[in-house]
């Protein structure tokens, strides 16, 4: 009698440095995630160019002097009632993400919206934290 299959799991969580060297790590990172919760491949795309980009504008926003700053990502996949999945995402940065008075406008916020369904960002003491909401895909096995 061999071992069951792990299922995959419906979060995933990194905490990463504030350095465009976190980029590749988030990208692979979701690729494989979403692999493995048998995301059709056309929105794999989608989400981890969506959080690539997210995590990004953080890096970029994130004040010269903070040294050792930190980029914090999670995720999880939800059902919805007809079954339909999503993911949603947070990306959140530290105090010291000090994002362009103008906000998170420019192509690259542009490019997250052709990407996913919803987001929301929403700047507090602690930080300022981007929401992301995935398009819909069908239920596993549909």
């Amino acid at each position: 009698m061999g071992i069951p299959p792990h299922p995959a799991d419906d979060v995933i969580s990194m905490v990463l440095m504030a350095d465009p060297v976190s980029l590749s790590v988030v990208r692979e990172r979701f690729r494989r995630w979403l692999g493995e919760l048998c995301w059709p491949p056309r929105e794999v795309d989608d989400v981890v160019m969506a959080v690539n980009e997210a995590v990004t504008s953080a890096v970029e926003h994130t004040h010269p002097s903070a040294i050792g700053a930190e980029v914090r990502v999670a995720a999880r996949q939800y059902a919805e009632p007809d079954g339909g999945r999503r993911i949603l995402v947070a990306v959140a940065g530290g105090e010291h993400w000090t994002p362009e008075p103008q906000g998170f406008e420019g192509p690259g916020l542009l490019m997250i919206h052709s990407c996913m369904d919803a987001i929301e960002v929403t700047r507090e003491d602690e930080g300022t934290t981007m929401l992301l909401t995935s398009a819909k895909v069908p239920p596993l096995g549909k």
